[in-house]
């Protein structure tokens, strides 16, 4: 397992940890337009028997974006769509709104798979072609967890949640539907309009509101001594995580750095800060530069 992977699980043991308390968190990330292919499809742009090539995986297990693209047609023009494996059952093109219109398709908000009567187009890929009856989509905004972490959270299959993204355009999403079962893991997605209407940032924590389950009390935190002279930005010390040897900030060290006088925290790359210390910093205006993977082994999250 590399060291990202690693990562996103102790995140996600983290967070579930937290939502047993009543504390909802969950990582979010924008999708941007991209189409999933059947074999019938396949066959029909690449040639007979072609296999898809992974370029990188993605979050949800199993799922990986493609060296392929191909070109979606309709009256109004033209439009690349990155592929994303593996082949499905049918064939699927998501875009988000303002694409539909742009492409004068009927901008229908469906989940994915959900297809039946959705308006169609041509496909191109060189000289090859291929028509779809039907299966262009905007895709309704949900949230991804495996059954293990919906019961942590108190939803289900299908349930509606609230999602809301913090930040200084911060913006409560309404309707966001539950997506669990096995090959889900913890993550929300939102269309690259909407993540741009709050200002997201790839993988950040946005809060899951459950009508009916009560928010969580925190407790005040242990007051800290201040010392006479402040610290320069340090590094944060390591603190093992459950025993992972992974290292955790925590809403404790932010409130220390506070009263000692500084400012910023330097953050070693794969330390896991938590929600609660995210919160703390921006609340007490402490800036946290978390130091970046070398750049050859960075993956995006979406095509």
């Amino acid at each position: 397992m590399d060291g990202k992977r690693l990562q996103d699980e102790v995140l996600r043991l983290v967070l579930c940890e937290l939502a047993r308390g009543g504390d909802l968190r969950v990582p979010v990330n924008a999708s941007n337009r991209h189409i999933h292919l059947s074999q019938e499809a396949v066959d029909a742009l690449f040639g007979p028997g072609y296999q898809l090539r992974r370029l990188r995986d993605l979050v949800q297990p199993g799922q990986y974006a493609c060296h392929e693209q191909v070109t979606m047609q309709t009256a109004a023009g033209e439009l690349r769509l990155r592929v994303v494996g593996p082949v499905r059952r049918a064939t699927q093109i998501e875009l988000s709104m303002s694409e539909a219109v742009r492409m004068k398709v009927t901008p229908m908000v469906r989940l994915s798979g959900d297809i039946q009567g959705t308006p169609g187009c041509l496909l191109l890929n060189g000289t090859r072609r291929y028509q779809m009856d039907q299966g262009v989509i905007v895709a309704a905004r949900h949230v991804h967890l495996s059954p293990e972490e919906a019961q942590c959270y108190g939803v289900k299959q299908g349930d509606r949640v609230a999602l809301e993204v913090p930040g200084p355009r911060a913006l409560r999403f309404e309707d966001v539907i539950v997506r669990s079962g096995p090959g889900h893991v913890l993550e929300a997605h939102l269309d690259r309009e909407e993540a741009n209407a709050c200002g997201l940032a790839d993988g950040q924590l946005g809060i899951v509101h459950v009508t009916g389950r009560a928010a969580p009390q925190r407790k005040p935190p242990q007051a800290v001594p201040p010392v006479e002279k402040p610290e320069a930005v340090p590094a944060v010390a390591a603190v093992v995580c459950q025993g992972k040897g992974r290292a955790l900030l925590g809403e404790e060290d932010v409130l220390v750095a506070l009263h000692r006088g500084i400012k910023a925290l330097r953050i070693p790359h794969g330390t896991i800060i938590t929600p609660l210390a995210r919160d703390a910093a921006w609340e007490k205006g402490i800036e946290l530069i978390e130091e970046q993977a070398p750049t050859a082994g960075k993956e995006a999250t979406w095509p």
